[in-house]
C-alpha cells in the first residue's frame, strides 16, 4: 500500500491537471475543423475512386469517363477547401501544413494531367480493342483454313499481350500482324484485314502507354500526402484533445492497475463532477445575468444590477457584494447587497475606490483582481487596517472597465468565514464585472443622450422664440417710434410748469421702459449687432456688486470671493453688468430679500469637455462666475424653462419673464454656457463659463459726457421711406422742426420713381430696413446705382446684424436704430450734410 501512494499522487495530479485544461481550453472552430476533415476524407476517398475507375476504364467496364471527371472535380473542390487548414496552427506547424497542402494540390494536379492523357489514349485503345475483337472473330469464322489459322494465332498472341504486355508478347503480336498483312487473293476481305492489322498495331503501340498511365495513377502519392497532411493537421489542431486522450488512457490504465483505488477514484470523480456542475451552474448564472441586460430599459438597469449582485452572493457564497462606481451621472456612488443576517455595514464606495486604487501588495493580485483569502494574513499596513475596520475576513476586488475607461470595482467580502476563490471563479466573476460595467455605461450613455436631446429641444425652442421675438421687436419699435417721437415734439411746445408736460414726461418714461424691454428681446434673440473688445472681468463685477448692495435692503447680505484680477474675455461691459444684475436681482427675489447672496469669480483650466445643464464647453481656459442664493429653489420642470422668454414664476404684474432669457442670449453670444443647480428649499446656483483670453489693458476712466446742442438744417431735402405711414408723418414733422424739407413715401417703388424723376433734388435718404415690397438694402442699392455720392442712412428696429460688405455695396453711409429721437436724427444728418 505504501508503494502505491506515489502512483496515487501522480494519478490525482494528472486528474487535476486534466480538469484544469478541459475548463481553461478553448475549443477551435468545430465547423471549420469538420470541413477540413471532410475535405481530407474526400481527397482520400475520391482518389481511391479515381484509381478504381481508371482500372475499370482500362478494362473497358466504363461506358463513359464521367466518373473520372466527377472524381477530379471533387478532388479540386476538396483541395481548395484545404487552403484554410493552416489557420488552426502557427509558426513552424503552419508552414508545414501549408507545405503539405501544396503537396496534395500538386499531386491532384498531376493526377488530373495523367487522367486527361489516359482518357485520350484509353479511348483509342478501347476503340481498337473492340474493333479488333469483333473483326478478328468474324474473319476467323468466315475465312478459309489458312487465313482462319493466322487470325486465330493473332488473336491468341493479342490476348497474351493484353494480359501481359511484355516485349516478347508484343513481338509475337507484331509477327502475327506481319504474317496477316501479306497480300491475299481474297480481295473482298483484304480491306478488313488491313484495318484489323492497323488496329492491332495501334493496340501494340497504345497499350503500354495506357498501362503506364494506369500504373502512374495507381502509384499517385495523393492519398499518402493527404494522410500525411491529415496527421500534421490533427496534431496541430488536436493538441489539447490529444493530451486529454492521453490522460484518459492513463486514467484507464491506472484504473486497471490500481484496482484497490477504485473507490477512491470514484469519489474523486464524483467530486470533480460536482465541481464541474457547480461551475456550469455559475456559468449559466453569468449568462442569465448577461441576457437580462439585453434591451433592458434604462429605468430598470439599477434594479437589475442589485438583483444580479444578490444572485452572485447566493451562488458564490460571500456575505456581501457591492459595486463602487466613480463619476456616476446621478450622484449615486454604487450598489450593494448583504446576505440576510449579516449585520456589519458594507465598506463605503469611496473607501473601496481608494483601497483598490492605492493597493500595493503584488502578492495578493490574481487574474487581474485583488485576491485576499485571509485578511488576517495580510502584512501590517493601511490595507489590512481598512479591511479589518469593517470586520472582513476575506475580500475580492475586481476592476470594472468599459471602452478602456475605469468605471469602478466589484467587491465581494466575507465576514463570517474566510473565502477561497478558484481562478476559474475569478474569471467568471470578471465576466460578471464586465456585464455590470457595460450596463452602468449604457445607463450613463442613455442618461447623457436624454440630457443632450433635452438641451437640443430647449435650444430649438429658444431659437424659434428668438426669431419670433426679433419680429415682435421690429413692430414694437415702430409703435415706440411714434410714441417717443410725438412725445418729444409735445415736450418741445408745452410749458415747463404745465400739467400736460408732466403727463407727457410720464409717457416718455414709460416709452423708455418699453424701449428697454425691446432691447432685452433683441438681446435674447441675438439680433443686435455687437462689437466686442478685450474686457477685464473683475472691475465690471466689482462695480455691479456695488450697485446691487446699494439697491438691496440691510436684511440681504452680499458676499463676494473674487480671484480673477487679471482674467480677461471678449465682451461688452454693459452686457456683462446686465448678466450680474439680472442674476443678482433674481436671487434676491428668490430669498425674499433675506439671507446671503454669494457671488464668486475665478478661473478654470479644464483638460476635458465640460457637460453643463445648458450647454457644453470644449477643453480650455475659462472664467467662472458663480451666483449662489439660499432661496426657495426650483424643481426640474421649472429649471427646464427658466431661459424661455416671458416665462416667469412671479405673480402677474411683477415680472416680464425676460431677465433670464436676456442673460441666456448674452452668454450665448459671448460663446459661454450656463450650469444651473437647484433643489426645492435649498437654493439655486448659477455657474457662468466665459472663454478666457490673454489679459486686456486696464480700462481708463470714461470722460465726462458733454451736452451738445442740437444741429439744425438749412432747408436740405430729405427723402424719407418707411412702410409705416404714421412713422413717415412723424419723421416729416421732426425733420421739418429741425429745419429740413422732408419728402415722405410709405412705398419704396413710389419713392424710387420720384428719385429717378429728379435725382439731384434730394440731399440725403432716410430709409427703413424691413419693408414688404423692397428691403432697405435693396432700395438703397437701386439709389446708389443712380447716384453714388448720395448719403443714405438706414433705419432698423429689427437688430439683424448687417455685414459691412452689404452696407458698402448698397451705398449706405450709416445705420441708426429705432425708435428715433430728434437729437439722434439731428446729429446723424448734421454729420453727413454739414
Amino acid at each position: 500500500m505504501t508503494s502505491l501512494r506515489p502512483l496515487a499522487a501522480i494519478v490525482a495530479g494528472l486528474l487535476i491537471m486534466l480538469t484544469y485544461l478541459l475548463v481553461q481550453g478553448a475549443a477551435p472552430d468545430t465547423q471549420r475543423h469538420e470541413r477540413t476533415l471532410d475535405a481530407l476524407r474526400t481527397v482520400i476517398l475520391y482518389n481511391a475512386a479515381l484509381q478504381r475507375d481508371v482500372l475499370r476504364a482500362r478494362a473497358g467496364l466504363l461506358r463513359s469517363y464521367d466518373p473520372l471527371v466527377r472524381a477530379i472535380a471533387r478532388l479540386d473542390e476538396a483541395t481548395a477547401s484545404l487552403a484554410a487548414a493552416s489557420e488552426v496552427a502557427s509558426g513552424e506547424a503552419r508552414v508545414e501544413i501549408d507545405q503539405r497542402v501544396a503537396e496534395v494540390a500538386g499531386a491532384v494536379r498531376d493526377e488530373e494531367t495523367l487522367v486527361e492523357s489516359f482518357k485520350s489514349s484509353n479511348a483509342l485503345l478501347q476503340n481498337s480493342l473492340n474493333y479488333f475483337n469483333y473483326t478478328s472473330g468474324r474473319l476467323a469464322a468466315e475465312g478459309d483454313g489458312l487465313r482462319a489459322v493466322e487470325i486465330g494465332a493473332l488473336t491468341i498472341a493479342m490476348s497474351r499481350f493484353i494480359n501481359d504486355p511484355q516485349p516478347e508478347a508484343a513481338r509475337a503480336v507484331a509477327a502475327s500482324l506481319n504474317t496477316l498483312a501479306r497480300p491475299s487473293l481474297d480481295i473482298a476481305s483484304a480491306s478488313e484485314v488491313g484495318s484489323l492489322v492497323s488496329h492491332g498495331r495501334l493496340i501494340v503501340t497504345t497499350l503500354p502507354a495506357v498501362d503506364g498511365f494506369v500504373a502512374r495513377l495507381q502509384a499517385s502519392p495523393t492519398s499518402e500526402r493527404a494522410r500525411a497532411l491529415q496527421d500534421v493537421y490533427l496534431e496541430a489542431h488536436g493538441q489539447a484533445a490529444a493530451r486529454a486522450a492521453m490522460f484518459q488512457a492513463l486514467l484507464y490504465v491506472a484504473a486497471l492497475v490500481l484496482v484497490g483505488y477504485i473507490a477512491y477514484l470514484f469519489v474523486r470523480l464524483r467530486h470533480n463532477a460536482q465541481t464541474l456542475k457547480e461551475r456550469l451552474d455559475f456559468e449559466r448564472l453569468i449568462a442569465s445575468i448577461s441576457t437580462e441586460f439585453i434591451n433592458l430599459p434604462r429605468d430598470r438597469i439599477r434594479a437589475d444590477i442589485s438583483k444580479g449582485l444578490q444572485r452572485l452572493v447566493e451562488h458564490a457564497g460571500p456575505d456581501g457584494a457591492q459595486i463602487a462606481v466613480s463619476h456616476t451621472c446621478d450622484g449615486n456612488g454604487g450598489y450593494a447587497y448583504r446576505r440576510p443576517g449579516v449585520n456589519t455595514p458594507p465598506c463605503p464606495p469611496e473607501d473601496i475606490l481608494e483601497l483598490a486604487s492605492t493597493w500595493t501588495l503584488k502578492d495578493y493580485e490574481r487574474q487581474g483582481a485583488i485576491y485576499v483569502p485571509r485578511v488576517s494574513e495580510l502584512p501590517e499596513g493601511p490595507e489590512k487596517t481598512r479591511l479589518q475596520a469593517y470586520q472582513l475576513r476575506a475580500w475580492l476586488g475586481i476592476p470594472m472597465s468599459h471602452a478602456g475607461e475605469r468605471l469602478g470595482f466589484l467587491a465581494l467580502d466575507s465576514v463570517t468565514d474566510e473565502k477561497h476563490w478558484a481562478d476559474d471563479d475569478i474569471a467568471l466573476l470578471r465576466t460578471a464585472a464586465e456585464i455590470f460595467a457595460n450596463a452602468i455605461a449604457r445607463e450613463r450613455i442613455e442618461h447623457e443622450r436624454e440630457a443632450l436631446q433635452a438641451r437640443l429641444n430647449q435650444s430649438q425652442r429658444l431659437e424659434a422664440i428668438g426669431t419670433l421675438a426679433g419680429g415682435i421687436a421690429h413692430e414694437f419699435n415702430n409703435i415706440l417710434g411714434a410714441i417717443l417721437g410725438y412725445g418729444e415734439m409735445a415736450l418741445a411746445v408745452l410749458l415747463k410748469e404745465s400739467r400736460a408736460r408732466s403727463y407727457v414726461q410720464q409717457i416718455m418714461k414709460a416709452g423708455a421702459r418699453a424701449q428697454n424691454v425691446t432691447e432685452q428681446i433683441l438681446a435674447f434673440g441675438r439680433r443686435r449687432e455687437r462689437h466686442y473688445q478685450p474686457l477685464r472681468v473683475e472691475p465690471v463685477v466689482v462695480e455691479t456688486v456695488g450697485l446691487l448692495r446699494a439697491s438691496f435692503p440691510a436684511t440681504l447680505l452680499v458676499e463676494t470671493r473674487l480671484a480673477a484680477a487679471a482674467a480677461s474675455m471678449m465682451g461688452d461691459p454693459t452686457e456683462l453688468q446686465q448678466v450680474v444684475m439680472n442674476l443678482g436681482t433674481n436671487a434676491a427675489q428668490a430669498m425674499n430679500n433675506r439671507g446671503v447672496l454669494e457671488i464668486d469669480l475665478g478661473t478654470l483650466e479644464s483638460e476635458v469637455p465640460l457637460t453643463l445643464s445648458h450647454g457644453n464647453m470644449p477643453p480650455g481656459d475659462y472664467i467662472r462666475l458663480t451666483v449662489r442664493d439660499t432661496g426657495i429653489g426650483m424643481d426640474r420642470a421649472t429649471m427646464e424653462r427658466i431661459f424661455e422668454p416671458f416665462f416667469t414664476t412671479k405673480p402677474a404684474g411683477q415680472g416680464t419673464g425676460l431677465g433670464l432669457s436676456t442673460v441666456h442670449g448674452i452668454i450665448a453670444a459671448l460663446g459661454g454656457a450656463v450650469d444651473v443647480k437647484s433643489q426645492i428649499g435649498e437654493g439655486t446656483t448659477f455657474e457662468i463659463y466665459f472663454p478666457r483670453i490673454e489679459g486686456a489693458a486696464p480700462e481708463e476712466d470714461e470722460a465726462e459726457t458733454v451736452e451738445t446742442s442740437v444741429h439744425h438744417g438749412n432747408g436740405e431735402t430729405i427723402l424719407v421711406v418707411d412702410d409705416d405711414t404714421p412713422l413717415v408723418r412723424l419723421a416729416e414733422e421732426m425733420l421739418a422742426a429741425l429745419g429740413y424739407e422732408p419728402v415722405g413715401f410709405d412705398r419704396p417703388p413710389a419713392a424710387l420713381s420720384a428719385f429717378r424723376t429728379d435725382p439731384a433734388r434730394f440731399d440725403l435718404v432716410l430709409t427703413d430696413e424691413i419693408m414688404p415690397e423692397m428691403t432697405g438694402i435693396e432700395f438703397s442699392g437701386q439709389l446708389h446705382k443712380i447716384r453714388q455720392d448720395l448719403p443714405i442712412v438706414l433705419m432698423t428696429g429689427y437688430g439683424r446684424p448687417l455685414s459691412s460688405r452689404q452696407l458698402k455695396a448698397a451705398g449706405i453711409s450709416e445705420v441708426i436704430r429705432k425708435p428715433l429721437l430728434s437729437a439722434a436724427i439731428a446729429h446723424c444728418l448734421a454729420h453727413h450734410l454739414h
